[in-house]
């Protein structure tokens, strides 16, 4: 029995097994703790470049639709007769797997999305006719609106109604 005692030569080939699977361990948690930052920031980079993308396309429907209205105005003028505009924008719902809303001001479109939290800001041409919204939209399909105002009334008198 003493001679198991002194005998360390089974422990030693345990312990050193448990040993590199520790290590190893640690090794992949390191790597996958990394990886995922990495990942984390170049998805942000993908969502914000998404979404520079879908303004800049809701700008030039915006633009479109402000030189259709005043091609309807200066057609309403010319006959007395009044009526509309309408221009339907497909955009994507998602951007990289993640919805979006979207806020216009006064030339200026802003993007957000919650996950990751991004805001991306893209002016569109200064129009004629006053755009205008209610409140913020989600992204995918919208309708831009002009209603055109009775003969002899001025172009701005109008207003391009965006809506989802």
């Amino acid at each position: 029995m003493n001679r198991f005692h002194r005998d360390r030569r089974g422990v030693s080939v345990t312990v050193g097994y448990v040993l590199m699977l520790a290590v190893a361990g640690l090794l992949l948690g390191v790597l996958v703790t990394a990886g995922g930052g990495l990942l984390e920031g170049q998805s942000k980079q993908v969502v914000g470049d998404e979404l520079t993308v879908v303004g800049s396309q809701l700008a030039a429907n915006i633009h479109e639709a402000d030189r259709l209205a005043q091609v309807a105005h200066a057609d309403a003028n010319t006959t007395a007769a009044t009526g509309a505009v309408a221009l339907d924008v497909n955009l994507p719902r998602q951007v990289a797997g993640t919805g979006y809303r979207i806020e216009i001001g006064n030339r200026t479109i802003s993007l957000l999305t919650s996950n990751p939290t991004l805001n991306v800001t893209v002016r569109y041409p200064e129009t004629t006719v006053p755009v205008s919204t209610d409140g913020q939209l989600n992204g995918g399909e919208l309708r831009i609106v002009y209603e055109t105002p009775p003969a002899g009334e001025p172009v701005e008198a109008g207003r391009l109604e965006v809506t989802g």
